[in-house]
C-alpha cells in the first residue's frame, strides 16, 4: 500500500494529489478493479490472447507508416 509523508504547512489537496498519483503508479486501484469479479483461466488466456493479437496489430501498423514516410523521402 503507498503511502506519503505529508510535509509540515502542506496544503491538504496537494498531499491527496501526491496520494492518488503513489496510489496510481502502484496499480492498485487497477488491480482491485481486475480482482473485483472471478475470471475464468479461458477467459484470462482469451484477453491475455486479443492483447498480443492488438499488440502485434500495432506495431505492424507502425512499421508500415514509418515504411512509406521513408519511401517517400527516398525518392525525393
Amino acid at each position: 500500500m503507498p503511502s506519503i509523508r505529508v510535509k509540515e504547512n502542506e496544503n491538504f489537496d496537494y498531499a491527496l494529489r501526491r496520494f492518488k498519483r503513489a496510489v496510481e503508479k502502484a496499480g492498485t486501484v487497477a488491480e482491485a478493479r481486475e480482482r473485483e469479479f472471478y475470471e475464468k483461466p479461458t477467459q484470462i488466456r482469451k484477453r491475455k490472447a486479443a492483447a498480443a493479437v492488438k499488440r502485434t496489430h500495432k506495431n505492424v501498423s507502425r512499421a508500415r507508416s514509418t515504411m512509406r514516410r521513408n519511401r517517400g523521402l527516398l525518392s525525393r
